[in-house]
């Protein structure tokens, strides 16, 4: 067979190449992504039926080789003629040899290239480590590695895959995607997975939506001994009938008298999967004289070759009406990779997950990150079908070897910087204990903030021209996917504001209006939307010049960041009020001043004046071990450190609306908090407005945040401070908005070093280095920031 190859830059572009040249049947033997395109080999479609010919003729052409007159042995002797109207045999096995040999080679190739992958790319064997302990099998994630981007470091190609498995991960949007419109579902799967107590749970919902006189459940489990008995318990708590059917045409007879019931539960036996009653039940549930909507229950304790097999019996010819599924016992399993490895290579979208018995609370709509999440952060042995072959193995040990980059190097590379370091940071004077110098830079390598800045300082400064935005943003959003579980107990904020910078050459005002994303606990993360607002027009990271408004900026947050609950913080005196008012899917918090007009009981009046007729009440300490504003963020913004400690947050809260000609819709929520030394004196006053319910964030909560917000605008001067020492100014027009998000960054990381409790040692090097004993300035803290970057890259550099 000839084979031709076919290269494009698109699987579409290469298609066309093969349609043109060998027609709309031509054979593809293999396509693989390569750089900068697709590659597919293809041969001619005549290509079988000329194989077919050839090895229908071999035999005869093999007996017409051998000489007439020579004697045959016994052995060898032809076989009968077969009858005319039988077909040859020796086609069928010469093509199955040929195919088995195909296969073989296939297989043997594919396992030299991919182990030849894995010891050509250390982070690919990195990954490929970590994602199977997590419980993943070995074809979807050697599918995955295959279209790893290359240059990537071990953060970000984790980051990276995190990405790809949120990405392609099914699960249900919205419950109205699936009980929107009522309608039949049964559970189904084998025994033991939860089906009885998980269709329970999932009864009390419907019950909460529609009532419960519009629910219906019915058991076909007639087998197991007390099932109906106890889903009829759960039918009398919930005020719910339960029927039993044994067959089809009962199951028809109920559904057709259920009368105004809009929801319909089935509860099905548990059947193994490879008993031959799967087909049988599926068979009844098809005739059941409606549409029957199946959610497959899976067991995530299970084991990964057990789910496939699930999987595969309870699809098999009943593929439309899989509804999806549900993930029960995920607080049993010690990893839950197998289940979504399950859902995504089977397209099973995740309708609901179980993670205890309680009924209903332990039954929730999905989100993926956080089950992408769940299943990273496990650890355990891989076994059976998702564990790495003989030549896995062996391609993950030779890419550890010290070779490849070996402990003791690093350790005298490391070593070796660190005199490089304290030498140039030192300098004549000396004073600076080396301990201090490690622990201040071990700080700055493992804070997410500054590991960002510094790398998105470094592409910009090694760019020839200024870089695309998205060029420097898309790591700042993979940064904030990966930074809100490890930071965020709930929400991600983001303060939003606009501060005065000179740019040009002139110095000539302009506006600054930056994003800084932070933590519910005060960590400062990253500063992706950067708006210049010049005397000419606008220019912006995230939009077109002059579409870059309040609502594009908190439109992006929601695009690019569906799955984190984010809360906008702002001034309310500002033109984003409005904006985020007709938004009725943002969160907000919004600080007023104490002469802002409310509508409080009816009666217009000001927020001061609300202020004074509530009865405040302390606000209590964390209690669940996350870690909150430090003394030193209390101590700032109040102007004295020296009682941050002493100081107390007092919160009150009321209902008020801002009236028909503010544009507002309907009623939000008054926040007066107010700072109280130890002997009563009240320090400052906070009044806050906020949209948000008590179910989605507490009054406490949110005093905190209003103190966050105040406090956060220290990030943004430092911001501009960046910006100034940067030059960015002198850089041209076309580099600005490039230059405005390094400085984003530089600024985030800058505010995380001032404030950050474990970054004492970090403060005492920048002091050290700007001659001064006192607090950093501004200016000090940015610019010794940038210069101990600089020297870190000069160290590594020498040190090679």
């Amino acid at each position: 067979m000839n084979l031709s190859r076919f290269v494009g830059a698109t699987s579409r572009e290469v298609m066309r190449q093969v349609r043109m040249a060998l027609g709309p049947d031509a054979l593809i033997v293999s396509n693989r992504r390569i750089n900068g395109g697709v590659e597919v080999m293809a041969g001619d479609p005549t290509a079988m039926a000329e194989a077919e010919a050839t090895a229908a003729e071999l035999p005869a052409a093999v007996s017409q080789d051998v000489p007439k007159d020579r004697p045959r042995p016994a052995a060898a002797q032809p076989a009968p003629v077969a009858p005319p109207s039988a077909p040859p045999l020796g086609a069928a096995e010469v093509l199955g040899a040929i195919s088995a040999l195909r296969g073989e080679m296939e297989n043997r190739m594919q396992g030299l290239a991919w182990g030849q992958h894995l010891r050509r790319t250390p982070v690919a064997a990195a990954l490929f480590r970590r994602l199977l302990e997590a419980g993943f099998s070995t074809a979807l994630v050697r599918a995955m590695l295959q279209r790893l981007p290359e240059g990537l470091g071990h953060e970000y190609a984790l980051e990276w895959a995190r990405k790809e498995l949120i990405t392609h991960l099914p699960v249900l949007r919205h419950e109205d995607d699936l009980l929107g419109q009522g309608g039949v579902f049964a559970l189904v799967g084998p025994t033991g997975v939860g089906k009885t107590t998980t269709l329970a749970k999932l009864a009390a919902r419907c019950v909460l939506r529609e009532g419960a006189d519009r629910v219906l459940m019915i058991t076909t489990d007639t087998y197991r001994i007390g099932a109906h008995e106890q889903l009829q318990i759960y039918g009398k708590l919930m005020g719910v009938p339960v029927l039993s059917v044994q067959d089809a045409d009962g199951l028809q007879r109920v559904l057709r008298d259920m009368g105004e019931r809009r929801i319909v539960l089935i509860d099905n036996v548990g059947i193994s999967q490879r008993d031959r009653l799967v087909a049988e039940q599926a068979a009844m549930l098809c005739n059941a004289g409606m549409p029957v909507r199946k959610l497959l229950v899976l067991n995530a304790a299970s084991q990964g070759d057990t789910l496939d097999e699930v999987a595969h019996a309870y699809r098999s010819g009943a593929g439309d009406d899989v509804a999806g599924c549900i993930i029960t016992k995920l607080d049993e399993a010690s990893r839950i990779g197998a289940a979504l490895d399950t859902a995504i290579r089977h397209r099973l979208p995740i309708q609901y997950v179980s993670h205890g018995q309680k009924v209903p609370e332990h039954l929730t709509v999905p989100r993926a990150i956080d089950l992408v999440n769940q299943a990273l952060g496990a650890q355990g042995d891989a076994a059976a079908l998702y564990t790495p072959t003989d030549a896995d193995l062996s391609a993950l040990w030779s890419a550890n070897q010290p070779g490849a980059g070996g402990s003791v190097q690093d350790a005298r590379q490391q070593a070796r910087t660190r005199q490089l370091l304290m030498a140039a940071i030192s300098g004549p004077r000396g004073g600076l204990a080396a301990n201090e110098l490690d622990a201040g830079l071990a700080w700055l390598d493992r804070e997410i903030a500054s590991v960002q800045a510094r790398a998105v300082l470094l592409r910009q400064q090694q760019a020839d021209a200024a870089l695309a935005p998205d060029a420097l943003v898309q790591p700042q959003v993979a940064l904030l996917e990966k930074a809100y579980p490890k930071t965020c107990h709930r929400y991600l904020l983001v303060s939003h504001a606009r501060t005065r910078v000179a740019v040009g050459k002139d110095g000539a005002g302009a506006y600054l209006c930056a994003s800084l994303a932070l933590s519910d606990q005060g960590v400062a993360l990253a500063a992706p939307l950067q708006q210049l607002e010049l005397p000419q027009g606008s220019i912006a990271s995230w939009a077109p010049a002059g579409s870059a408004d309040a609502a594009s900026r908190v439109a992006w947050f929601a695009l690019q960041l569906p799955q984190l609950p984010t809360v906008h913080l702002f001034d309310a005196d500002t033109a984003l009020t409005p904006e985020l008012l007709r938004n009725a899917d943002a969160l907000w918090l919004a600080r007023c001043t104490g002469a802002r007009k409310l509508e409080h009981e009816a009666c217009p009046t000001t927020a001061q004046a609300i202020s004074k007729t509530l009865t405040h009440r302390p606000v209590p300490a964390r209690l669940d071990g996350v870690q909150t504003l430090s003394a030193s963020q209390a101590g700032g913004m109040l102007g004295a450190s020296a009682q941050g400690v002493a100081d107390a947050l007092w919160v009150a809260e009321a209902a008020v609306s801002l009236g028909a000609r503010r544009g507002a819709s309907k009623t939000c929520r008054y926040i007066s908090a107010r700072r109280i030394d130890a002997q009563g004196k009240v320090l400052a006053q906070y009044h806050g407005l906020a949209n948000l319910e008590e179910g989605e964030a507490g009054t406490d909560e949110l005093a905190r945040w209003l103190v966050l917000q105040e406090e956060s605008k220290a990030g943004h001067r430092l911001m501009v401070q960046a910006w100034q020492s940067l030059d960015a100014c002198h850089t041209g027009v076309d580099r600005w908005i490039a230059w405005a998000l390094v400085a984003g960054q530089l600024g985030a990381a800058a505010w995380q070093v001032r404030n950050a409790a474990g970054a004492q040692s970090l403060r005492r090097v920048l002091a050290h280095m700007a001659e001064g004993q006192g607090n950093l300035t501004d200016r000090q803290l940015v610019s010794g920031l940038l210069k101990l970057y600089a020297l870190t890259e000069l160290s590594q550099a020498a040190r090679g």
